[in-house]
C-alpha cells in the first residue's frame, strides 16, 4: 500500500526526502505557522465545545451517548479517511486505472455499508455497553477478551504511527521543516484536544475537518481538471498510466489487489474500536446504521475524487516532463504542476485534516480500551463518582501512553508505513469471524473462538503480510484466505 521509502541521513536532514518529490511551497517559518495555527484552532474549537459538558466516564468516552445522525456520520467518514484513503487513491488510478480505482473504493464504502448493522446488533446486545471487548469478555470469558484487547491495542498503536509518518512526510515537503519537528506538532494537537474533551472533541473536530476535507475537494479537483483540459483528459486516462487497466474488473488486480484488500477493508471497522465507540455514542438505536450509511456516502466522494487526480496524471500528454518517481504522492503533484503554489498549501490542509481525523480517533478509542477493559467497570455500567472519576484519569493517561508509543515508533530510522500496514491491515482480520458470529450466533463455544483468533493471527496474517512484502500476489491472497477460514472452520 502506501509506502515511505527514506534512508538514515545526516543530522541537518536526519529524515529523507527519497518519498518527497515536491518542492517546498512555504519556508520553515511559514510552515511552523501553519501548524501552530492548525493546532490552535482545533484547541480553541474543542475548549468551546466542551463548554456545559461534565468530565465524566460516559461523557468522556462516549459522548454521553447524545450524538445525533448528522455529526456521527460526519465523523465515521473522517475517521475513515485514514493515510491510504487520501494517498492511495489516486496512486492505484495512476498504477492500475479502473479496475485499481474500483478494487480500492468499492470495498472502502461496503465495509461502512456491511457493518452498520453489526453496530445496530451490538446495541440491541449490549446497550450499557462502550467496547467490542467487553462485551466479548462476558460472552466468552478471559482468554478470548485477552485476545481481543491485543489485537485492538496493537491495531491503535500500529494505525497512530502510520498517520505521523505519512502527515509529517507530506508536511515535510511543504515546508522543509524537518521530520521530527513536525510529526511532534501533530502528536502535540491532537492528544491536547483529544485529552480535553475525549470523544465529543474527536467527534467535533471531524466535522469540521470532514467540512474542509469536502469543500476544498469541492474546488481541487475540478480545477485540476478544468486546467488539464476537462473530462476527456479524465477518461483517457481510465487505462493508468500503461493504458492497460480499462477493464473494470481485470482478473489480475482483481486477484492480486482486489481480493486481499477487499478482505482486509472489510474487516477494519469490526477490528478497530474506533467504529464501536461511535456506534455507542449515537442517541438512540434507529440512529446507528443511519449513521453508517451517510457516513458511508460522505466517504465515497473523496476516494473518488483524488482517484480523478491520479487519472490525469495517468495522462502522458498532460504530465509529460513531471517527475513522478514514486506514484503515492501522484496527487499532490498533479496539484503543484497545474495549480497556482498556494493551492498546495489548501491541499495539504485537506490532508492535514485527514491524518488528525484519525490521529484523535485513535487516541479516544485507546482510552474507551483503557478505562473500560483495562481497569474494568460495574456489572450495571453504572460505577461510582469515585471511580468514574480515576477512569476518566486512567483514560487520559492512556492517551499519553499511545501518543509516546505511536511517536517513538515514527522516529524509527528506515521504518515505513508499508511496514506497519501488512502488520494491522491483518492483524484486525483475525477477529472478524469470531466477532460476527458472536452477535449473531448465541451457540459459539468460547474455546473455538479462542482457537480462531489465535490460528488466524499465527497462521493466516503472517502468511498475508511476507506474501505482500515480497511482492507474491498468490502468498497474500492465501494469508487472506487463511484468515477466514481458520475462524469459519473452528468455529463453526
Amino acid at each position: 500500500m502506501l509506502v515511505c521509502a527514506w534512508r538514515t541521513a545526516a543530522a541537518d536532514d536526519d529524515y529523507p526526502r527519497e518519498w518527497v518529490e515536491m518542492n517546498p511551497v512555504l519556508s520553515r517559518l511559514e510552515g511552523f505557522a501553519f501548524l501552530v495555527i492548525f493546532g490552535l484552532s482545533m484547541i480553541a474549537l474543542t475548549a468551546w465545545v466542551g463548554r456545559g459538558h461534565q468530565k465524566n466516564r460516559a461523557e468522556f468516552l462516549v459522548a454521553g451517548r447524545s450524538l445525533g445522525v448528522w455529526l456521527a456520520a460526519l465523523s465515521i467518514a473522517a475517521s475513515w479517511i485514514w493515510a491510504p484513503a487520501l494517498f492511495v487513491a489516486s496512486q492505484k488510478a495512476y498504477d492500475q486505472g479502473l479496475p485499481g480505482v474500483f478494487w480500492f473504493t468499492f470495498p472502502n464504502v461496503l465495509s461502512l455499508v456491511l457493518f452498520a448493522p453489526l453496530a445496530f446488533r451490538i446495541r440491541k446486545l449490549f446497550p450499557a455497553g462502550f467496547t467490542l471487548p467487553q462485551l466479548m469478555r462476558r460472552r466468552h470469558g478471559r482468554a478470548v477478551h485477552v485476545l481481543y484487547l491485543i489485537q485492538f491495542l496493537g491495531l491503535q498503536v500500529c494505525s497512530f504511527a502510520v498517520q505521523i509518518l505519512a502527515g509529517a512526510v507530506l508536511i515535510q515537503s511543504l515546508t522543509g521543516l524537518r521530520f521530527a519537528v513536525v510529526a511532534l506538532i501533530l502528536v502535540v494537537t491532537a492528544l491536547i484536544y483529544s485529552t480535553m474533551g475525549g470523544i465529543r472533541a474527536s467527534v467535533v473536530t471531524d466535522f469540521v475537518q470532514m467540512a474542509l476535507i469536502l469543500g476544498i475537494t469541492a474546488v481541487t479537483v475540478p480545477w485540476v481538471i478544468s486546467i488539464a483540459g476537462g473530462l476527456v483528459v479524465v477518461t483517457a486516462g481510465l487505462g493508468g498510466a500503461s493504458g492497460e487497466f480499462r477493464n473494470l474488473f481485470d482478473p489480475g488486480v482483481a486477484y492480486s489487489f482486489g481480493i486481499p484488500v477487499t478482505i482486509g477493508l472489510l474487516s477494519g471497522p469490526i477490528g478497530d474500536q474506533q467504529h464501536w465507540q461511535r456506534a455507542y455514542a449515537l442517541k438512540s438505536d434507529r440512529d446507528v446504521i443511519k449513521a453508517f450509511l451517510l457516513g458511508s456516502l460522505l466517504f465515497v466522494i473523496v476516494p473518488i475524487s483524488l482517484s480523478c487526480l491520479g487519472l490525469v496524471a495517468a495522462n502522458s500528454e498532460v504530465s509529460q516532463g513531471w517527475s513522478i518517481n514514486n506514484s503515492q504522492l501522484v496527487g499532490p503533484i498533479a496539484v503543484s504542476n497545474l495549480l497556482p503554489p498556494f493551492m498546495s498549501v489548501v491541499f495539504s490542509l485537506m490532508l492535514l485534516s485527514g491524518l488528525c481525523s484519525t490521529l484523535d480517533s485513535v487516541l479516544c478509542a485507546v482510552s474507551s480500551l483503557a478505562a473500560v477493559d483495562l481497569i474494568g467497570s460495574s456489572s450495571d455500567g453504572t460505577p461510582d463518582a469515585a471511580k468514574d472519576r480515576r477512569q476518566v484519569r486512567i483514560a487520559r493517561i492512556s492517551m499519553l501512553a499511545l501518543a509516546v508509543l505511536g511517536l517513538s515508533i515514527a522516529l524509527i530510522p528506515g521504518l515505513t508505513v508499508l511496514h506497519l500496514f501488512l502488520f494491522y491491515g491483518t492483524w484486525r482480520a483475525s477477529t472478524m469471524i469470531p466477532t460476527v458470529l458472536t452477535l449473531f450466533w448465541k451457540r459459539l463455544h468460547r474455546k473455538a473462538v479462542f482457537t480462531a483468533i489465535l490460528g488466524s493471527l499465527l497462521l493466516g496474517a503472517p502468511v498475508y503480510a511476507w506474501g505482500s512484502y515480497i511482492g507474491n500476489p498468490d502468498l497474500a491472497v492465501l494469508g487472506s484466505l487463511l484468515v477466514l477460514l481458520i475462524g469459519l472452520l473452528t468455529c463453526v
